[in-house]
């Protein structure tokens, strides 16, 4: 089996609040990060597969690019990801993100070929979250 990632970028803002929570547990539990603040994630995706004999990959990364910049990256850069559908329901802690990111591409890699093996979403060079195909 074979892997390829393709690493994105994009700025966006956002903030940690919950509707489960008091004002006092908010505060408690995100500090800072409850306050609307941005950052420059980097976005890293990664799909498997075997190698096509015939065109020497297994999946176009122009292809794996055009998906992740349509459905992530332009709808999400300079954006406030609260008030995005993409993120509507949840809290947009690195894992929602990473988690709602996989739903988003997911099945549109899948109608091209290619099998999701990695959404990875870093908020800053010392902490990332990732999701994996089990």
């Amino acid at each position: 089996m074979h892997y390829l990632t393709r690493r994105f970028s994009f700025s966006a803002s956002h903030r940690l609040n919950s509707t489960a929570l008091d004002a006092k547990a908010n505060a408690c539990t995100y500090g800072l990060c409850e306050n609307i603040h941005g950052h420059n994630y980097r976005l890293e995706v990664t799909v498997r597969g075997a190698i096509d004999p015939k065109t020497g990959f297994f999946c176009n990364v122009m292809d794996l690019t055009e998906v992740v910049k349509r459905l992530v990256v332009d709808p999400c850069d300079h954006h406030y990801l609260n008030d995005l559908p993409l993120f509507h329901g949840v809290i947009t802690t690195m894992e929602n993100i990473a988690s709602r990111i996989w739903g988003a591409i997911e099945p549109e890699l899948k109608k091209r070929g290619m099998s999701l093996s990695e959404v990875l979403v870093a908020e800053t060079d010392e902490h990332w979250a990732r999701i994996r195909a089990e």
